[in-house]
């Protein structure tokens, strides 16, 4: 009997070891939302400032520093899976052979990944073309030309103009902490699933078309992610917030990563 009690011990343990081996051997997955550091002349597009001017790039040196905390293995970036000339130009960036210019994706993406000594960088988006012209071309038809000038324009003064007001105000780091808040995300997928998914017939689902072809756009992306993604990787992604308001969401209900909280980093580190 004690000999059986001690076997049922020793197998009782050892599925806990493997329990907790294979716990650790999971990847962890880290997103940070970001937006475009040179701006554009869209209605709902921040406008940066000077992001290349000494304080600026002191604050980005700053985030730089902050997000090395997670000690992330593989650095993601916002650029065609498959497609290797970013990770070209990080090849000359290493050698002194190429000057940083104001995109976010060398402004971050590059800077932490020599900061911790990678030498190459990843790529996962999937560009494609999503059917607006479909949509625009339907409200026309119904005589509602005007909603998306109408709804942007209500959409800069309750979200474009606070952000804005809080960037102005903010280092960047305190600003992506503010922007990649739930509450942002959430207003991010609502726009589709609230307001375009309604748009259209049975006939013609104008709306449902286009909001498909984006949640498939962020299905590749996630699929490619995982491509590069080995066992026990910290895969950090660096994609437009309105990419990583999704990929959180479908890394959230999954099992075999963990999704991981790289906000923290920043909101203790202001």
């Amino acid at each position: 009997m004690r000999y059986r009690k001690y076997c049922w011990i020793l197998i009782f343990i050892s599925v806990l070891a493997m329990h907790s081996q294979e716990v650790k051997q999971k990847a962890s997955i880290g997103f940070l939302g970001t937006f475009h550091f040179a701006g554009t002349s869209d209605l709902m597009s921040l406008q940066p400032g000077d992001i290349m001017g000494q304080q600026r790039q002191k604050e980005i040196d700053s985030v730089i520093a902050y997000l090395a905390q997670y000690k992330p293995t593989k650095i993601v970036l916002e650029f065609p899976f498959g497609n290797y000339e970013l990770d070209s130009i990080y090849g000359q960036y290493l050698k002194g052979k190429h000057k940083l210019t104001i995109n976010e994706r060398q402004q971050l993406g590059f800077k932490l990944a020599a900061y911790l000594g990678h030498k190459h960088i990843y790529m996962a988006d999937h560009p494609m073309d999503l059917p607006f012209g479909d949509l625009q071309n339907y409200l026309v038809e119904i005589d509602q030309a005007d909603f998306f000038p109408n709804f942007l324009s209500k959409m800069k003064t309750e979200v474009i103009d606070v952000l804005q007001e809080k960037y102005d105000a903010s280092t960047i780091s305190q600003f992506l902490v503010f922007m990649n808040q739930e509450k942002y995300d959430r207003l991010n997928t609502g726009f589709y699933l609230q307001h375009l998914n309604q748009i259209g017939t049975d006939k013609k689902p104008v709306g449902v078309d286009l909001n498909s072809k984006w949640w498939e756009r962020n299905m590749h992306i996630m699929r490619n992610i995982d491509k590069l993604t080995e066992e026990g990787d910290r895969i950090l992604i660096l994609f437009g917030q309105g990419h990583t308001a999704l990929l959180k969401d479908f890394y959230a209900s999954r099992t075999d990563v963990v999704l991981h909280n790289v906000l923290q980093y920043l909101d203790q580190n202001p």
